[in-house]
């Protein structure tokens, strides 16, 4: 009896030692700074340029939030509700479609309210056609504010008192996220409420190197490693802790970047971040390297949605597979053409800065 037991208990600790030595698979995506998000508009009763029609031919009402900071943020989980007083009125924002309750950092996310089926009987609190649906109207007679809790149900925002709103006014922040609130001369859901375009940029793979033997890649070891450079469109920095990089389409959670060290993880507006593909799975260090022969590339932000993504290989792929030492990148940062940069050209792989 002992001689097994012996051997049961050898067996358990190579087995365990070989498991501590692996590479951890990355935790499911976790919301993060609910409090940066804010009611930012809302209207009482929609009449004109509805912005929805629900199925009994009602304009229903809204409530538009805003996420101030520079991190994407998934609000599943998090409550709203017209009775701060009465915790039991408190609705609570479902999870559902991939993506439908993230705001990107800047961006906006328009809740609908009180709407109706087409026997009139009022919809639940759900996510359905890629919207997020409250059971909860809005009346400018009866209600004072809306606010907004975390999932812990602690206080995150709340609006001003828009009891006596006229009809087809919205009530909003004069500046998003941070102005004072007032009737709003022409109501912007899921828009600046100073009627501006929206600002908000992407991340794009905008870059990558499957085989280097000559290169230097900042923040590297010098041992000349693949990279994947990303490369933000917009006007506003954005972090990318908490976002995914793999080389695998159908598994998109394959490496997941740090969130505690935004100083790190920050995409400057217009600028670059050179994601270092050498194996190590640390930092900005992946825990995968590219394939000289072809694979797929791919960033997301939730884990559940690919942000943008492709495959490469020598012929019959999305992009061009760039041999050693040549990058396949962006013609013209963010652009939709594509070109091979060859280390032997004037047009030479660039990571970290500008594609020439």
């Amino acid at each position: 009896m002992k001689k097994y037991i012996l051997i049961s208990a050898i067996a358990a600790f190579m087995f365990s030692s070989c498991v501590k030595d692996e590479i951890p698979t990355p935790a499911p995506p976790t919301p993060e700074n609910f409090g940066d998000i804010v009611i930012n508009e809302l209207i009482t009763k929609d009449t004109s340029d509805v912005y929805f029609m629900d199925e009994s031919g009602s304009a229903a009402d809204w409530v538009e939030l805003y996420n101030t900071g520079n991190k994407a943020i998934n609000i599943a989980g998090m409550f709203i509700t017209d009775a701060p007083s009465e915790e039991a009125d408190y609705q609570q924002i479902p999870d559902g479609e991939a993506g439908v309750t993230t705001i990107p950092p800047k961006g906006f996310l328009v809740i609908i309210c009180g709407a109706a089926d087409a026997d009139g009987v009022d919809l639940p609190t759900q996510i359905k056609d890629g919207k997020v649906f409250i059971d909860m109207g809005l009346s400018s007679s009866k209600d004072n504010n809306v606010a907004i809790y975390d999932p812990a149900k602690a206080n995150i925002d709340e609006s001003d008192d828009f009891g006596g709103l006229a009809d087809d006014k919205s009530f909003g922040r004069l500046v998003d996220g941070t102005g004072d609130w007032n009737t709003l001369s022409s109501k912007t859901p899921g828009a600046p409420n100073d009627g501006s375009e929206p600002t908000t940029g992407a991340l794009v793979i905008n870059e990558f190197m499957a085989s280097n033997d000559s290169w230097d890649v900042p923040g590297d070891n010098g041992d000349q490693p693949d990279w994947i450079e990303i490369y933000n469109t917009g006007d506003t920095p954005i972090d990318m802790g908490g976002w995914y990089a793999t080389d695998a389409l159908d598994d998109l959670v394959k490496y997941q970047l740090p969130t505690d060290n935004p100083g790190l993880t920050t995409v400057p507006a217009h600028g670059f971040l050179v994601l270092i593909c050498d194996g190590v799975g640390e930092g900005l260090h992946t825990n995968f390297k590219l394939s000289s022969g072809g694979e797929d590339i791919a960033i997301s932000m939730d884990g559940v949605t690919v942000t943008d993504g492709y495959s490469y290989c020598d012929t019959g792929c999305d992009l061009t597979n760039p041999g050693t030492d040549n990058s396949t990148g962006r013609d013209g940062d963010g652009n939709a053409a594509w070109f091979v940069f060859e280390m032997d050209t004037d047009r030479q792989p660039s990571p970290g800065t500008a594609n020439n």
